[in-house]
């Protein structure tokens, strides 16, 4: 109990004393009989509970009593609220009050304060003496009152010594559930109560809260937790068994470890080893593959598996932590935004409270059973930050043990795939190393419950949402808890479909109080801020409307910072919200201070990096590669499809249609030049040139030029290096079609060249092919056309290098051969993704480990670059230092393999990093210079969101005031 809301009550009428307790900044709740006598708005006189007795008293107001005639409700409603009018009257500082009702049949331990007729001093001064006890909810349940049994401490025998104690407010924990109103005549020590749930009930009385500042949300308390013996915190959930893709991928390392093992064996045997060794062999590989395989598995109970679920909580709890500051720009005071549950008309969930916020959603979802909560609401009204509150308070608990909420993204899954298995990826992917085995096991167990953040992003506007309706079909058949959030107009569009046992709860406007109270919470200048007190939330007012959703409410306490955005809200003080026009004019004032509030120095008097007017202008310049509508891939001729997403790949368009992408193409020429004049120089230091060193470098020529034209193309896919794909059957497989084409390569080089040739030739196509197709490129490419086209651009390049230049030894052979698979590549890719796409694929693979962010792509495209630029640098310069024709000394082998590194890195793979470098060298300054800092930037501030591997602006209205 907060003592300091406790308060002492002067009736001037009749002369006596009573309780109260404070609910509000100067808002008292007592009992009616204390301020018997007293007229409205006629005055009264409060103080403070104070043990030193320092606090004086100040003048009062009664403002609201129950009005018995007009309302069906018990005439034993003793109540009225006071408002304190004092002038030198200072608020407590101390957390809001909660309030609650008691439900179920358990008792409930109670406490209360007052000031009786058992404690009154020889000095007429009244002490105080505590209400310790507990409420039976069997007890008067016809009268609807609350009987509070007093059994701990001192009791008084007569009933009239309780006198003084009406109007004592009554807790439970936390939560105020009553207001005192007299002794019982039952036995000593049983006093009567008003609930606050009564109270509601009647006319004004919560009216009258929410007009002074009060956050008024009733809780249910005191129900009985589910028996453990017949629901278990941790139920298993039925999953559909896993698919044969995930079957293959848990068997490939065991197998592969077996096999190896026999294989070792079997190469270590002696010159007669008889039919016992291959036997043994083959037995030790098998006990070798099971045991990988059960070193692999996790364990199915115990310590290893509380021991994952303890730091699957840690990272969870870390990450929802960083991006909890994002949405809420960069501060940690959330808005206590209210939401009222919405009965569906059938399998709804059994114990859902009628109501809560933001500040108890946390206890809300503890009632819940089943645990499945469905969130909306309309754009900007923070079904996203509620979700993440959930997270955020269920994990900041000292001692929970329920199930992990993990936040994930809907709008990237594919629902072709079963979401126990899609879950299961992103689940071990992003938080537990890589282990889709381990994440599928803790889902099975019950230990996980997915939090789905945007349904309604899975499907553009007026496509029927197919993607949708079959996610809520999946997640219908998923037994287990899970929280969703979508828009409430695009979830009323799916209700043949909609989310079953689950409760549906809707956010509503942000209340007055609750929106005071966020902007002098989240203030530094408290008295800049009291001037917009009184008028801010006016009924009827301009403000009070703009100012009713999380958004605007955020932006509005971005504005109060500085001196300028103050004077703007004060403009608009009192202005009514007759028309449109006033809260068009609002907005867009608010949306004009966002910017300059986030680029103003910080309190610490650091600067910001950047200027308002430049991130303004930059915003604004960026925003014009976006058109409208949804993220698609290229169409089959490359063409860029319409999008909102901010993609680092698909910004050409600020330089214009085609500036940006030939500066790539000069840029990819220039990377290539110095290759080809130190590789000049190695050949006529070597007498090689004219012939036939001229030929050699002829054949190089094509490489560049294509590259260049790749370059200049309008859709470009960033190139990934996916290590982990060698693990999985598909990187396998791949690597298998690149070794087979290698071997069918050298079949007609053979008799042409010699073994010599047509080995070093078909083993750098294998290498570069099969390596390159199963580390860099999509999963779902047609393979009938890649090996269509790959191939005989394959061996069209071999066999031109054979004429020409073949009998220069082997290692032109394996120059070929790896120029061969890069050319097969880079003709075979584009040829089999298109093909794909004619059969609705094309799509790009998932995110690759780790929590993704909107630079992965340009990341993992010069990550790629590096890696092929590394192995072209050692390729280079073992034929420098090694082969007769092209030996130099070291200084000149060393600048000639980096210059064939660079041309094979950032000038033939990394086309990202160079349509990146080139959109800058195209803008001229009218960009910064470090544009993924800027961007990265942007994110931090609030004013981009990541979605995935792109950015979006923050919200639709701040886009559509860049826009205009």
């Amino acid at each position: 109990m907060e003592q300091a809301r406790v308060t002492e009550i002067w009736n001037p009428v009749l002369g006596k004393s009573g309780s109260g307790y404070l609910i509000g900044d100067d808002v008292v709740l007592t009992a009616h009989h204390v301020v018997e006598g007293i007229r409205m708005r006629g005055s009264v006189e409060v103080r403070q509970l104070d043990p030193e007795g320092r606090t004086d008293w100040t003048a009062a107001e009664l403002m609201w009593l129950p009005d018995a005639a007009a309302s069906e409700v018990s005439r034993d409603a003793d109540a009225a609220l006071l408002r304190i009018t004092g002038p030198d009257w200072q608020p407590p500082v101390a957390p809001p009050v909660r309030f609650g009702r008691i439900v179920g049949r358990n008792r409930v331990p109670c406490l209360g304060l007052g000031f009786p007729d058992a404690v009154v001093r020889p000095d007429h001064v009244r002490d105080t003496m505590p209400i310790r006890g507990h409420v039976d909810p069997l007890h008067g349940m016809k009268s609807r009152l609350t009987t509070v049994h007093v059994d701990v401490g001192i009791v008084p025998p007569s009933r009239s010594e309780w006198h003084g104690s009406s109007g004592a407010g009554l807790l439970c924990g936390p939560h105020l559930i009553a207001v005192v109103t007299m002794g019982k005549s039952i036995a000593p020590g049983v006093l009567e109560a008003v609930p606050v749930s009564v109270l509601a009930e009647l006319p004004g009385f919560e009216q009258t809260l929410r007009a002074h500042g009060v956050h008024f949300v009733t809780e249910d308390i005191g129900e009985a937790s589910p028996d453990s013996d017949d629901e278990p915190d941790y139920g298993p959930i039925a999953l559909p068994p896993p698919s044969s893709r995930h079957l293959l991928k848990e068997a490939l390392v065991p197998a592969a470890g077996g096999t190896m093992t026999i294989l070792a064996l079997l190469a270590l045997a002696p010159p007669v080893p008889g039919v016992t060794w291959p036997i043994g062999s083959t037995l030790s590989g098998v006990l070798a593959g099971w045991g990988i395989q059960r070193l692999c598995g996790p364990g199915s109970a115990g310590a290893d598996r509380e021991a994952a679920v303890a730091r699957l909580r840690e990272a969870v709890r870390g990450e929802v932590k960083r991006r909890r500051w994002q949405l809420l720009g960069n501060d940690r005071k959330a808005i206590n935004v209210t939401f009222v549950t919405v009965p569906q008309g059938g399998r709804d969930a059994d114990t859902a409270w009628p109501c809560g916020d933001f500040d108890g959603i946390a206890r809300y979802l503890d009632a819940l059973w089943p645990k499945r909560l469905a969130i909306l609401g309309g754009p900007g009204s923070g079904k996203t930050l509620l979700a993440y509150e959930l997270v955020h308070r269920v994990l900041a608990r000292k001692h929970y043990d329920g199930p992990v909420p993990v936040p994930v993204g809907l709008s990237e899954w594919d629902t072709s795939v079963t979401f126990a298995d899609w879950f299961s990826t992103r689940l071990g992917q992003e938080y537990l190393g890589g282990s889709e085995t381990r994440a599928r096991d803790l889902l099975a167990s019950g230990r996980i419950m997915p939090v789905l953040d945007g349904l309604d992003e899975m499907d553009p506007p007026d496509s029927g949402r197919p993607r949708a309706l079959a996610a809520l079909a999946q997640l219908n058949r998923y037994a287990g808890p899970l929280a969703l959030t979508c828009r409430a107009d695009e979830y009323a569009e799916l209700a043949d479909q909609r989310l079953l046992d689950c409760a549906t709860v809707r956010i509503e406007e942000v209340r007055p109080a609750d929106g005071w109270r966020f902007l002098d919470e989240r203030t530094r200048n408290r008295a800049r801020l009291a001037v917009l007190k009184d008028d801010l939330f006016a009924t009827g007012t301009a403000t009070a409307a703009v100012l009713s959703s999380p958004w605007m409410l955020t932006l509005a306490s971005l504005a109060s910072q500085t001196e300028t955005g103050t004077a703007k809200l004060r403009s608009f003080l009192g202005v009514p919200a007759a028309g449109g026009q006033e809260q068009e004019e609002l907005h867009a004032a608010l949306l004009e201070e966002l910017i300059p509030s986030l680029c103003d120095p910080d309190p610490a008097g650091r600067r910001r990096p950047y200027r308002a007017d430049d991130v303004t202008q930059w915003l604004r310049l960026l925003i014009t590669s976006l058109r409208g509508g949804h993220a698609a891939p290229a169409d089959g001729r490359g063409d860029v499809v319409p999008t909102r997403d901010l993609a680092i790949h698909t910004l050409w368009p600020v330089a214009g249609p085609r500036s940006a992408r030939y500066a790539a193409a000069a840029i990819t020429v220039a990377c290539w030049l110095p290759a080809l004049c130190s590789l000049a120089v190695c050949l006529h230091r070597n007498h090689a040139l004219p012939l036939p060193g001229a030929v050699l470098l002829a054949m190089l020529t094509p490489a560049p030029l294509l590259s260049a034209w790749n370059a200049r193309a309008r859709y470009v896919q960033p190139r990934r290096i996916l290590f982990q794909r060698l693990r999985s059957r598909l990187g396998w497989s791949r690597i298998a079609l690149g070794a087979t084409l290698g071997g069918v390569l050298m079949l007609p080089l053979t008799p042409l060249f010699g073994p010599g040739f047509a080995l070093a030739a078909g083993a750098g196509f294998a290498a570069v092919f099969g390596l390159g197709l199963a580390l860099s490129v999509r999963a779902d490419i047609d393979r009938r056309h890649l090996v269509a086209v790959s191939t005989p651009s394959a061996l069209a390049v071999t066999v031109a290098a054979g004429f020409l230049a073949g009998r220069l030894g082997d290692f032109i052979g394996l120059t070929a051969g790896c120029g061969a698979g890069a050319i097969g590549l880079t003709a075979g890719v584009p040829a089999a993704l298109r093909a794909a796409r004619r059969n609705n694929g094309g799509d790009p693979d998932p995110n690759p480990p780790g929590v993704p962010s909107p630079l992965s792509p340009l990341r993992n495209d010069a990550m790629a670059g590096l890696v092929s630029g590394a192995a072209v640098v050692a390729l280079t310069l073992y034929a420098t230092l090694s082969v007769a024709w092209l030996r130099v000394s070291w200084p000149l082998a060393v600048i000639t393999a980096l210059a064939c590194g660079v041309a094979a890195g950032p000038g033939f793979v990394a086309v990202t990093s160079r349509q990146y470098i080139g959109l800058l060298a195209a803008t001229r300054g009218k960009l910064p210079l470090r544009l993924a800092a800027f961007l990265r930037w942007c994110q931090e501030q609030g004013l981009l969101r990541s979605a995935g591997t792109v950015y979006q602006i923050r919200h639709d209205e701040l886009l559509e005031w860049l826009r205009r």
